[in-house]
């Protein structure tokens, strides 16, 4: 659901007005929140929390390509082709929506170990797309309880939400350039 508000920027400003209010909402009425604290040393972090994410997908994209070969290939290009006519507005809107309005809901009311690890669970599932596509759904999930650990790491609401702004900015960039290569087969662009 969130992965497909994340194609326009009408989706994506309702997503982040949606989430931001009821992750700041609720920041207001709990006790022990983490920290938004904006700095550049937390804004350092998040550029480093976003590398070690990045390169955590490139490792697994490596693996998964050369275990399962083709079928993870085709859902893939599946995935990619879902953000085939997005464009730099929807990327920028999406990417303020995951760090804001994401951060602020899915790790901004708790360290508690429990909060993060169920918070990663809804986060992943709320990125289901199709069945098809299930294996990112997981890779969600993962990417939840890396950010999860990035916050309780840094103690920093601020380091996590740079680094998921960037990890989708740049996740967004790639899927253009896959799609404008032509890298998605012509039947997966129908679906």
């Amino acid at each position: 659901m969130l992965f497909l508000l994340k194609r326009t920027v009408v989706g994506e400003l309702c997503g982040l007005c949606i989430l931001a209010l009821i992750g700041f909402g609720l920041r207001h009425l709990l006790e022990d929140v983490p920290p938004l604290g904006p700095s550049w040393p937390a804004g350092g972090l998040g550029l480093a929390l976003f590398l070690a994410v990045l390169a955590s997908d490139g490792i697994l994209h490596l693996l998964f390509s050369s275990l399962l070969g083709e079928l993870y290939r085709r859902r893939h290009h599946e995935l990619v082709a879902v953000f085939r006519n997005q464009s730099f507005s929807a990327m920028l809107a999406g990417a303020l929506m995951a760090g804001i309005g994401e951060e602020s809901v899915f790790r901004g009311l708790s360290f508690q170990p429990p909060y993060l690890v169920s918070a990663a669970v809804v986060f992943g599932l709320l990125h289901h797309i199709r069945w098809s596509l299930w294996p990112f759904t997981v890779w969600a999930i993962y990417q939840g309880l890396l950010l999860a650990a990035g916050l309780y790491l840094t103690q920093s609401l601020f380091a996590v939400m740079v680094a998921h702004f960037l990890h989708d900015l740049a996740g967004f960039l790639i899927f253009r350039y896959l799609n404008q290569r032509g890298v998605v087969a012509p039947s997966n662009r129908a679906r």
